[in-house]
């Protein structure tokens, strides 16, 4: 089984991307990717609840492809925050956490240590735009979180520092980093691997904001055995999720 484990719908106009359900789905055939962890761009940058139960809707239309994070904008929410990501998962099955981080609003302040807390008592992996040393500091204070660390440190926000990203997710037993990047630096999947082992490598494409192609490649193209691979492509997220 194949699952993209980073995949946004919806319409983001700061980033320039536009995807439905139709064009999703469109390149995973096209791709081979068996399901999509999707979160809403209405979530992250409009309005939180009409995002997540705008994704709600393509979840329940296509089960057998999709499967929805809960996406927080912030975490200085607070209360709201947390009633959202109860309400995703009892009412809409959601699987997973999506919070975005920026400079302007670090993931790092004491506000998101009950959005982790709350995830973990429902054994949801937090899926976050942020850096090694924000995941660093965030697994030290909710060590029981299951973190993944989103670009694996490979955008501007953190300065392309995927070897800081692999440093720091070896010191913490939950901390995973997806493969998703801006950039395609040779040896960078193989590195992870060499580190950490595959069991901590997710594969991510970012799509539509980043050619899926391209992120694809770069697991399917990398120098690692096939058992690697097959880790990395989605034996990892069905292990974490226990999907059948």
């Amino acid at each position: 089984m194949i699952i993209d484990g980073h995949v946004h719908i919806g319409v983001g106009n700061f980033f320039h991307m536009k995807a439905d359900v139709d064009l999703l789905l469109h390149l995973a055939d096209q791709l081979g990717i068996d399901k999509l962890f999707v979160t809403d761009l209405n979530s992250l940058f409009y309005d939180m609840s009409e995002g997540n139960d705008c994704l709600a809707r393509d979840v329940a239309a296509h089960q057998d492809r999709l499967m929805g994070y809960c996406s927080v904008p912030t975490p200085r929410l607070g209360r709201r925050a947390i009633d959202e990501i109860r309400r995703c998962r009892e009412k809409y099955g959601f699987r997973g956490v999506k919070i975005y981080s920026h400079p302007e609003a670090p993931i790092t302040e004491p506000a998101t240590y009950p959005l982790l807390e709350v995830a973990a008592e429902y054994g949801m992996p937090i899926l976050s735009h942020t850096t090694p040393d924000e995941c660093d500091h965030l697994m030290q204070h909710v060590p029981q979180a299951r973190l993944v660390m989103a670009h694996m440190g490979g955008h501007p926000y953190a300065f392309g520092d995927w070897h800081r990203a692999v440093a720091v997710a070896k010191k913490h037993p939950n901390l995973l980093l997806d493969t998703a990047s801006s950039q395609i630096d040779n040896g960078m999947v193989e590195h992870a691997v060499a580190e950490l082992g595959p069991e901590k490598i997710l594969y991510g494409s970012d799509m539509p904001l980043l050619d899926p192609f391209t992120q694809m490649a770069k697991v399917t193209g990398a120098e690692l055995d096939d058992r690697a691979k097959a880790l990395i492509l989605g034996g990892n997220l069905q292990r974490l999720l226990n999907l059948p």
